[in-house]
């Protein structure tokens, strides 16, 4: 499932094209969880974790990240909870979410619930060593990672818009 924020939020953008930069986020009251990916592939890449207390410091390393990364949009887990029903987290997210479009980049909210569950259990089965797998902030990262593994292929199937009149000029 996959929403935009509020009208006015985002900042109205075009469909994803192929290689964009897409930086995915999984929030949380201490930490928010990083990965990376490119329209057209179906695999994200950890980045590690932001510090998640301060809005302030979080949006100002946030920024720094998109520059570096080159990042066209960004796609934010919202914690819906298991009924779909909206809690006090997903309005924090929502309401990160109008800060961070106003960054400039089209934002995209997508439901996340139980990403932490099969970010354990991937963690699980990773093979690395359980001193590893409890570092804070691994699971965030392995959220952000799925959140956008889930984007990636969601955006991999669709078939490209087509602009008949675009199309008439060739």
């Amino acid at each position: 499932m996959s929403e935009r924020p509020s009208a006015g939020a985002a900042r109205a953008g075009a469909a994803p094209r192929p290689g964009e930069v897409v930086v995915a986020l999984d929030p949380g009251g201490a930490r928010t969880g990083v990965a990376v990916g490119r329209v057209g592939s179906r695999m994200a890449f950890g980045r590690g974790t932001l510090a998640g207390e301060d809005e302030e410091r979080a949006l100002d390393a946030l920024r720094e990240l998109l520059r570096q990364e080159g990042a066209a949009r960004v796609v934010l887990g919202l914690p819906l909870r298991t009924d779909g029903a909206d809690s006090a987290q997903t309005a924090r997210v929502r309401r990160f979410a109008t800060r961070l479009a106003e960054l400039g980049l089209p934002v995209e909210l997508v439901d996340e619930r139980f990403t932490s569950q099969a970010a354990r259990r991937e963690l699980r089965g990773s093979g690395l060593p359980l001193a590893k797998r409890r570092q804070k902030g691994r699971v965030d990262e392995a959220s952000a990672v799925l959140i956008l593994e889930t984007w990636l292929t969601r955006h991999a199937l669709e078939p490209p818009e087509t602009d008949p009149d675009a199309l008439e000029q060739r």
